[in-house]
């Protein structure tokens, strides 16, 4: 019962969740993400517990979510960003000098022994996230932990990583 209850309550204010996301995120892309989020996590949360208002922790849910989405894009911002001029300032023409190619293998076996002494799951979220292309949704699936803790291994990785290069 309360299954048909929270997807008929979910349904009923799904536009208003989609809007106030919108509001907090100024993406629609991402408001649509974080509203299909919040209704996972409703349906989810409700199965255990009713709550007394169950409008108002629809909402609640789409605000803590917009705002992980808005720390999450600041640290990847921070993170990925800020390197961009510099990565594509050495970026080879189409036949690399002597040179480049000595300094980018050495570049290579740095980072390849950087990520040989992280522990294994900070290894496989870094490989999973900059190699493999995958979301931090993704990566949290497969090691089975929260979306936080994925988005700390990667960060701790990636901050190892630099350190090292």
């Amino acid at each position: 019962m309360s299954d048909r209850l929270a997807a008929a309550l979910y349904r009923a204010h799904q536009q208003d969740l989609l809007t106030y996301a919108r509001r907090l995120v100024n993406d629609s892309s991402t408001a649509q993400d974080i509203t299909q989020d919040a209704w996972l996590r409703f349906s989810d949360a409700v199965r255990e517990t009713w709550p007394d208002n169950p409008v108002a922790y629809l909402y609640r849910i789409v605000r803590n979510l917009a705002l992980d989405s808005q720390r999450r894009t600041r640290l990847e911002t921070d993170l990925f960003v800020d390197n961009a001029e510099d990565i594509a300032s050495r970026q080879p023409g189409p036949w690399p000098s002597v040179e480049e190619a000595v300094i980018t293998r050495d570049e290579l076996n740095r980072l390849e022994q950087a990520l040989a002494e992280l522990p294994a799951r900070t290894r496989l979220a870094v490989e999973m996230h900059r190699i493999g292309g995958y979301k931090l949704r993704e990566i949290a699936a497969h090691l089975d932990v929260s979306l936080s803790m994925a988005q700390y291994l990667v960060k701790e990785g990636i901050k190892h990583c630099q350190k090292r290069l």
